[in-house]
């Protein structure tokens, strides 16, 4: 992780953050129904971190601290040329710096069934599946 820095992204970072947010749609999205657009509210209302290189960027992480007790993380992505070596991991930890700094006890996500490598990743940053999201066709709930 030489030369790698975490920072916190602001408002002038948005056009950076949706052009990566829309690469990590792009590539990971594994549910039946497209990917949720780039917010601002990501950055103006949530934690939003970047990891740089050299002045480009090579990773995003998103915290929700809407909980006195957890930090619901969302949008982690390390662009391709930078895989492997520990940029995921640092945007997490630098998540739980964060949430110790503010007293809470954990870090709560979700990744989709289908999607292996992040749920391996996960669980080797130690993650725990501890909840399951379950998803029905309206259609098929109203017997249409």
């Amino acid at each position: 992780m030489s030369n790698i820095a975490i920072r916190r992204a602001v408002e002038a970072d948005l056009g950076l953050m949706r052009r990566l947010w829309d690469e990590f749609s792009a590539e990971a999205t594994y549910t039946p129904y497209p990917p949720g657009a780039f917010d601002p509210a990501h950055v103006r209302d949530h934690v939003a971190l970047v990891a740089e290189e050299g002045g480009e960027a090579i990773g995003t992480v998103y915290a929700n601290l809407s909980s006195p007790d957890f930090g619901y993380v969302f949008g982690v992505y390390t662009v391709p040329g930078a895989r492997g070596r520990g940029v995921g991991r640092e945007l997490i930890r630098a998540v739980a710096r964060l949430l110790r700094e503010q007293g809470r006890d954990w870090i709560v996500l979700s990744v989709d069934t289908p999607n292996e490598d992040a749920r391996a990743f996960y669980e080797r940053l130690g993650f725990d599946d501890s909840a399951r999201m379950l998803r029905a066709p309206v259609d098929r709930l109203l017997g249409d």
